[in-house]
C-alpha cells in the first residue's frame, strides 16, 4: 500500500459507467405517473450532484408536491424496478479507461464507491461491467442521513476502510481526509468534499474544468495515462 493514497474514493454514475441517461430515464418514467414533467435539460442542471432522496424531492418541490418518507419509498422502488430493467436490456460499458485503472489499483489499495443510488441499482451496474470483486466498500444513498453533495457518504465510506485496515494492522493510526483520494463529476460534490479536507480527483465527464476548480487535480478522463500524469503518487503502469 503506497503512501498516499490509503484510499480511493469514487463516485458511480458519470465517473465509473455512463449512467446518468439510465437515471434519467427512470426518474422521467416514475415522475411522469405522478404528473410530473422532468425534461434532460432539468435533470443535468437541477438534479446531477444530487442523491435520489433529494433527486425526487426537488421535482416534487418544483410542482409545490410533498414528498412524505412513505411516498419516498415507493417512488425508489419503482425507479429501481426500472433501472434494473433498462441495465439488463442495455449493455453497460465503462467510461474510457475506468477498467484498467481500477483493476490497476485495487489489489494495492482499498476501493469505495460512495453513489447517491441505492446499493441494488449500484450492485446490478457493477456486476454488468464486472468489477463487483474490486469495490469493498459501498456507501449508497439508504445508507447515509444526508445525501450528496453533503460529504457524509465519503466520510462514512473512509471510517469503514480505515476500520478495517487497523483491524488487519496495515495502518496504526485512523485515516483523515488528508489520506484519501476522492474521484468526482459533480461541481457541489467536489466543493463540499474538499472544504472537509479530501484531495480530490475531478473528471470532465459532464461538467468542465471551470466548473470543477476546487478539485486539486482535474483530468478528462479516468484513463491511466491521464491520471498517472496527473497524480503519480497512484502508481499507475506506463
Amino acid at each position: 500500500m503506497p503512501s498516499w493514497p490509503r484510499a480511493v474514493l469514487f463516485d458511480f454514475d458519470g465517473v465509473l459507467v455512463n449512467s446518468e441517461p439510465l437515471h434519467y430515464q427512470a426518474f422521467r418514467e416514475v415522475l411522469a405517473k405522478e404528473g410530473i414533467v422532468l425534461t434532460e435539460e432539468q435533470y443535468y442542471r437541477d438534479l446531477i450532484g444530487l442523491d435520489d432522496r433529494g433527486a425526487f424531492r426537488f421535482a416534487y418541490g418544483l410542482h409545490s408536491k410533498v414528498l412524505t418518507p412513505r411516498k419516498f419509498l415507493q417512488l425508489m422502488a419503482e425507479k429501481t424496478l426500472v433501472m434494473r430493467d433498462l441495465v439488463y436490456r442495455r449493455k453497460m460499458t465503462t467510461l474510457p479507461g475506468v477498467g484498467e485503472l481500477v483493476r490497476q489499483l485495487w489489489r494495492r489499495i482499498p476501493l469505495a464507491i460512495v453513489s447517491g443510488a441505492m446499493h441494488e441499482e449500484i450492485e446490478v451496474m457493477l456486476e454488468g461491467v464486472a468489477l463487483r470483486d474490486c469495490f469493498g466498500t459501498i456507501i449508497g444513498s439508504e445508507d447515509v442521513t444526508a445525501g450528496k453533495p453533503n460529504p457524509q457518504g465519503y466520510l462514512m465510506a473512509m471510517r469503514q476502510i480505515s476500520d478495517r485496515l487497523m483491524h488487519e494492522g496495515k495502518i496504526e493510526h485512523a485515516l483523515t481526509p488528508a489520506d484519501c483520494l476522492v474521484v468526482e463529476d459533480a461541481p457541489t460534490v467536489v466543493h463540499s468534499v474538499v472544504k472537509v479536507g479530501f484531495p480530490t480527483l475531478a473528471v470532465c465527464n459532464t461538467y468542465g474544468p471551470e466548473q470543477l476548480a476546487d478539485a486539486k487535480y482535474i483530468v478528462d478522463s479516468l484513463q491511466p495515462a491521464e491520471v498517472r500524469a496527473k497524480v503519480p503518487a497512484l502508481g499507475l503502469k506506463e
